[in-house]
């Protein structure tokens, strides 16, 4: 086990902890660099943690997720990766209701496994490149699943997560999964699976997911979200085209980049630890405000960025749309078509950082 605790937390109040599980011939100190998880940790103060598979276990030090006595609750290595949580919160001020994990292809599997077996541990979890709970037990369903050969029902898939705490009334945690399109390793069925099987979980259907193409002017992510009774996205679904098994980065010294390049990380533009940050709810992102729920053809809908006077702002809007600028740029008037769109903008200040606000999905309804 890795800890990385920021310099000058303040030791009188309780922080959020993020536990980061490496791929196969990965390690704490690769992933650490390639993530770029200390980094946010460092500017707004949290904790986080590297389980690290031995070399002794498996020789290219794959958490081994597909093994029987790894996957039930309370054994194996999902029980050693508890365990490190629970040290991590008897012996520092941790938020107990902020624990998350996040992982890698087969640290996202086992990612799912902790998500599964200690629910009431865990706020939300973010996986990579990862499977179902339970999508196989033995190496040659292992392989199965590597191929998108494992399919099951929700249903079936949600009964497998319920199965592990029959008596556990509680919530789930929520799940971010990301998945590349064109992924040679961890076919891209497996994020479809993961995903009917999180939807069951929290009782949201499947088809029920409001998505957004070109997610930040990203012709590249797809965004779909699932948002269970309480109106919160409980389910995440970054589809990611010309993306293989890796992480999607976006290196630079500007606040809003980050991640290294590597042998599993790829430059997307697309820093995918601050937006599952901030999907977490670790941090609180930037917001264009104005209404998501317009009137077919309504028009001078007004939205909206904080002004920094240093800055420029280039906003993009359906073609079908007019639209005005005020004078400074940050405030933008919409008249709408008749089905509504994204609004995305970008904002460069006096550095040359560019920052990409989430996209806005608005959707026109009869009157």
């Amino acid at each position: 086990m890795f800890l990385h605790v920021p310099d000058g937390m303040d030791k009188s109040i309780n922080h959020p902890l993020v536990v980061v599980l490496h791929g196969c011939l990965q390690c704490a100190e690769s992933v650490a660099g390639q993530t770029g998880w200390n980094k946010l940790a460092d500017e707004h103060g949290f904790f986080v943690m590297y389980p690290q598979q031995r070399i002794f276990n498996n020789p290219m030090r794959c958490f081994r997720w597909y093994k029987r006595k790894n996957i039930y609750k309370n054994r194996g290595e999902n029980l050693s990766i508890r365990e490190m949580v629970d040290y991590i919160v008897s012996n520092y001020k941790v938020d107990t209701t902020k624990i998350f994990i996040t992982g890698l292809s087969a640290g996202a599997a086992m990612g799912v496994i902790m998500m599964a077996d200690y629910p009431e541990t865990f706020n939300a979890g973010a996986i990579f490149a990862g499977a179902p709970f339970k999508v196989a037990t033995s190496s040659v369903p292992a392989m199965m699943a590597f191929f998108g050969w494992r399919i099951k029902s929700p249903e079936k898939w949600g009964s497998y997560v319920r199965s592990q705490n029959t008596s556990y009334f509680g919530s789930y945690p929520r799940i971010i999964i990301y998945q590349g399109n064109n992924d040679w390793i961890v076919n891209k069925r497996n994020g479809v699976e993961l995903m009917k099987q999180w939807t069951n979980v929290h009782g949201i259907s499947q088809y029920s997911g409001e998505t957004i193409d070109s997610y930040l002017g990203n012709s590249e992510i797809q965004r779909i979200s699932y948002t269970d009774t309480s109106g919160q996205e409980s389910v995440i679904f970054y589809r990611i085209n010309h993306l293989s098994h890796e992480l999607p980065i976006d290196p630079g010294s500007c606040t809003n980049q980050g991640g290294k390049p590597g042998l599993f990380s790829r430059d997307k533009n697309f820093y995918s630890t601050l937006y599952t940050a901030y999907d977490f709810g670790l941090i609180e992102p930037p917001r264009i405000s104005g209404k998501k729920i317009v009137a077919p053809k309504e028009a001078g809908v007004s939205y909206s960025v904080p002004l920094n006077e240093k800055s420029t702002y280039e906003w993009f809007v359906p073609e079908d749309c007019h639209y005005h600028l005020n004078e400074t740029g940050n405030i933008i008037t919409v008249d709408w078509n008749a089905k509504g769109g994204n609004i995305n903008v970008t904002e460069t200040d006096a550095m040359h950082c560019t920052l990409a606000y989430p996209t806005l999905h608005v959707i026109a309804v009869g009157e």
